[in-house]
């Protein structure tokens, strides 16, 4: 008896222990490298260091990485993905790819004009931000946040912390300032809209594998429109 105390006890610790880090790194990831390393590229200058290649695919793929061992030390089970998902997976990330194209079409057609290198390391770069955001909300601050609350609250904090972050609130307040309430609103309904599209992929799949790579293919094709 004393030793089944004993392992659920550890468990817990580590269970803990596993939480306590994985927030750690959220916070900084959003808060100061977030804010240094990734600014929100519509409200700088266009010759702010942000657009220089390949520094940008390189900053994004190492941050990437660093990710990816955290939440491989503190919750691995997340990114493992059943076969039986892959073609959900497929038709999620090719759904992505047209609704954002779409939506920039016009940019995208004078995007491959800039070059076969710099097409690619914008697209690169876009794909790997996106990853990054949902492997920091769907996977560390979700995943720690579920292990102590219910599903339909964690999913809500998620979601409102997506919206009010640097990620977004940055651009949201300079719009306000400018008093372009309905770009705002239309804004934040976006950003809610896609915050519980990845969220759903996450707690349907019960990994963070499928919402990323959805959610990268979507960030590539307007970040290739956009800034290529």
């Amino acid at each position: 008896m004393k030793s089944d105390d004993y392992s659920a006890k550890s468990s817990q610790q580590r269970t803990a222990f596993a939480a306590f880090i994985a927030i750690l790194v959220f916070l900084l990831m959003e808060l100061p490298i977030r804010l240094v390393l990734q600014p929100d590229p519509w409200l700088l200058d266009a010759q702010h260091w942000y657009f220089y290649q390949p520094q940008r695919l390189v900053i994004e793929l190492v941050l990437v990485v660093v990710l990816l061992a955290v939440i491989r030390f503190c919750y691995q089970g997340v990114l493992q993905i059943k076969r039986s998902q892959l073609s959900l997976l497929a038709g999620s990330m090719l759904a992505s790819a047209l609704l954002f194209g779409l939506l920039e079409t016009e940019q995208l057609l004078h995007s491959f004009s800039a070059g076969l290198w710099l097409w690619l390391a914008w697209f690169c770069s876009g794909f790997f931000i996106g990853i990054g955001q949902e492997l920091l909300y769907r996977g560390l601050l979700f995943t720690s946040l579920h292990r102590y609350m219910s599903l339909g609250l964690a999913t809500a904090i998620t979601t409102i912390i997506f919206v009010i972050a640097p990620l977004h609130s940055l651009r949201l307040w300079q719009y306000l300032q400018q008093e372009q309430f309905t770009v705002v609103a239309i804004l934040i309904a976006i950003y809610i809209g896609v915050s519980l599209l990845f969220q759903w992929l996450r707690n349907h799949t019960g990994n963070v594998v499928v919402p990323a790579l959805v959610h990268g293919v979507g960030n590539a094709v307007t970040w290739v429109a956009v800034f290529a």
